[in-house]
């Protein structure tokens, strides 16, 4: 027991919040789309943030923490990601598979073009 004590980190950076912690800045999109569930089920969402990494979505439902959802997004088509957490009408998922930084900035243009205001404020 003490040898697994020794091995933990004794301090904890509270100071870095979870933008900090990323692997990539998020771009922000505010673009209606929709996402899907591994069952085909599809909802309409808020796209709020995307990185090549991962994204933020508003939705009106719940998608449990560890879906793996497909999410529209222009240019690209559905793009597979497993959500990491899930709260209050929240979603933040990571790409199966990084976005190419090409692929990535046509996407971003064509999203930042089709940007609109959500009806959930």
């Amino acid at each position: 027991m003490s040898q697994l004590a020794e091995t933990l980190p004794t301090e904890i950076d509270t100071n870095a919040t979870g933008a900090e912690q990323r692997r990539s800045q998020r771009d922000e999109v505010s673009l209606p789309t929709r996402m899907f569930t591994q069952d085909q089920r599809g909802s309409d969402v808020l796209l709020v943030n995307i990185s090549q990494h991962g994204f933020m979505v508003r939705e009106y439902g719940e998608t449990p923490k560890g879906t793996i959802v497909r999410l529209a997004l222009p240019r690209l088509g559905q793009v597979s990601a497993k959500v990491v957490w899930s709260l209050g009408g929240r979603v933040g998922a990571e790409f199966i598979k990084p976005i190419d930084s090409y692929a990535y900035a046509a996407m971003l243009n064509a999203a930042r073009a089709k940007r609109q205001r959500w009806p959930m404020g």
